[in-house]
């Protein structure tokens, strides 16, 4: 959440000018609102650690006539922004203050709603802390994938300890709305946990997810690369389901090359371990010292990709790599053995280098292709490969192309069909859990207090929700949320067309579907803001609107801004105000309705 200073002085420097010139071109003629409205805004209870700080977001958010606030109030792994007897105060907070309360009085003082917003599947922090480490097994348990630690929301004592966490903060505090976020799975990952895999086979009958442990081929589970394809003078080894190649290696002069085309060092796979210690034994590399390289380009563009985490998969299975740069390639003894992993730019100097490395009788083994530099003539002679093909990240199978002692193969053939029904209903069995949080949350706060809203921040586009195991569409057709809010934080108006007509299929009225709206963008390489095309959040404001939208929120308040309310400047202040908010208006709410969740 930190950023440098200067980097978001630039930033603030371009919001002021930003917006001075949409004042200067006399942007916002439109009438003031007649009707209830949602001007939200996202905000970070973290950047209010002080009743000062607090006073500070209060002003501004009044001033620019916005009438909702969703304060995030549970995160860090584990900590609260309110007196809870299950959490600890957030780090940093001013002795003595509460800022969930303070916000309340000073929000509801100017008839500013407050919505409590928790973060419900991402723990927040790289290690156990506060929940975690006292419950280590409501970890989402991937088998050793390598990711962000996340809550396992299938399991019952997950779903009763933050929906217990959640009404406790609504019977302590006078809250306008409880909100959820990222109220999801991160990815279709499977939980191999015991309750998840016992409940998942008898549910369904179709038997647990079985760990991916199998040291001989074929292999199966998810998995995802971007591969190579069209095979000149490689031999195909092993094929996914769609016939692209696996497992592949050439020849090329007195080198020898071994392609597996995704990404196959990720996580405990004795398979591809077996693999790679048969190859080697075959080429007579006897070091288990191998080199690693990937080049500037590709760290520039993929800093957390290449020669690091190859370095340290490898060395999971024995190796002692040595990490290079491209610039030590020329100098490589012939007989070197040399991996490059995930380096998908290679610039024409290095690719001819590595070309000739191959030749005089260098190993080179490539994990996940150089799919960005398949068109270099050098690299398509090294993998005996002539182009690219589609990025994946699905469901696969890695089956044997016929038969080959580089290849540890029972024989086994793998009903793909069967296991794409069973992962169907893995799919099914994971949205269940997500859902049931959600169900329980609504049917409990509404016993305790009617009026309150609840709300969800969900992803925009319905198959990316559909991924990750988020049923909103459901949610809002079986009055499980009082309505969602889409983070539609693309640029792209177009996109933005297209989400809107596709959450039309869901909610014509768009009554319960309310969009998020970004204000800036983030750089890839340092996270150092960039500021969103001010014209563009207008018109994307008026596109909502046009399409009955009931009103909008934004993202965010703070942003990750090094001082709180930053973001909300004072020319972003007067352009709300002389466009889209000129004066006041009540928070939008949705007409009430006895749904099933209140039945």
């Amino acid at each position: 959440m930190n950023k440098s200073r200067r980097a978001f002085g630039v930033t603030a420097c371009l919001l002021v000018t930003g917006f001075s010139v949409l004042l200067a071109i006399g942007f916002g003629t439109e009438a003031p609102a007649a009707e209830p409205q949602l001007r939200g805004i996202w905000m970070h209870a973290n950047f209010i650690r002080t009743p000062a700080e607090a006073d500070q977001c209060v002003e501004r958010i009044d001033r620019a006539n916005l009438n909702a606030v969703f304060l995030l109030v549970w995160y860090w792994g584990g900590q609260a922004s309110f007196q809870s007897s299950a959490c600890p105060m957030l780090e940093g907070v001013q002795p003595g203050y509460d800022p969930l309360e303070y916000m309340i009085r000073e929000c509801h003082r100017r008839k500013i709603e407050v919505h409590a917003w928790f973060v419900n599947g991402a723990y927040g922090r790289p290690e156990p802390l506060h929940v975690l480490d006292q419950h280590p097994t409501w970890l989402v348990d991937t088998d050793g994938q390598p990711g962000p630690l996340w809550y396992d929301l299938g399991q019952p004592a997950v779903r009763k300890f933050q929906s217990d966490l959640m009404i406790e903060a609504l019977t302590r505090y006078d809250l306008d709305g409880l909100h959820f976020d990222f109220i999801r799975y991160n990815g279709p990952a499977v939980c191999y946990c015991e309750h998840c895999q016992k409940e998942f086979a008898e549910r369904y009958g179709c038997g647990p997810i079985e760990r991916d442990r199998r040291a001989v081929f074929p292999l199966s589970g998810m998995m995802a690369g971007n591969p190579v394809g069209k095979p000149t003078t490689a031999e195909v080894l092993a094929q996914f389901s769609d016939g692209t190649p696996a497992v592949a290696t050439n020849q090329l002069g007195k080198g020898r090359v071994l392609l597996f085309n995704w990404h196959a060092l990720r996580g405990d796979t004795p398979a591809i371990a077996e693999t790679l210690k048969r190859v080697l034994q075959t080429w007579n590399v006897t070091d288990n010292r191998p080199f690693v390289m990937d080049t500037a380009a590709n760290r520039a563009r993929y800093p957390d990709m290449g020669a690091k985490p190859t370095a340290a998969a490898l060395a999971t299975v024995g190796y002692n790599p040595q990490v290079i740069t491209e610039d030590r390639l020329p100098d490589l003894p012939p007989d070197s053995l040399l991996v490059l992993g995930d380096v998908y730019l290679i610039p024409d100097e290095t690719a001819e280098a590595l070309e000739q490395f191959v030749r005089d009788g260098g190993r080179l083994v490539v994990v996940d292709g150089p799919i960005l530099s398949i068109r270099n003539a050098s690299i398509q002679r090294v993998l005996g490969m002539g182009a690219g093909a589609d990025y994946f990240n699905r469901l696969e199978v890695v089956q044997p192309v016929g038969t080959s002692k580089l290849l540890p193969c029972d024989g086994v053939k793998i009903d793909f069909d069967q296991l794409t029904r069973q992962r169907e209903k893995w799919a099914e069995y994971r949205k269940s859990g997500v859902t049931e949080l959600v169900c329980d949350v609504y049917r409990r706060a509404k016993a305790i207090k009617p009026g309150v809203q609840v709300t969800a921040a969900v992803f925009a586009g319905l198959e990316s929700a559909e991924r990750v195991f988020q049923d909103w569409p459901r949610w809002v057709r079986e009055g499980m949320v009082d309505y969602v809010v889409p983070m539609a934080y693309t640029a792209n108006n177009d996109k933005l067309a297209r989400q809107l007509e596709a959450w039309k299929t869901v909610d014509p009225q768009l009554e319960r579907i309310l969009p998020g709206l970004c204000l800036y963008s983030r750089a890839t390489s340092d996270g150092s803001l960039i500021l969103r095309d001010l014209d563009t959040v207008f018109t994307q404001y008026r596109m909502c609107m046009d399409e009955d939208a009931k009103g909008a929120n934004f993202y965010s308040l703070d942003g990750t801004a090094a001082e709180p309310g930053l973001l909300l400047t004072d020319p972003l202040i007067a352009a709300l105000r002389s466009g889209p908010f000129p004066s006041p208006v009540p928070a939008y709410r949705p007409p009430s309705r006895v749904t099933p969740a209140e039945k």
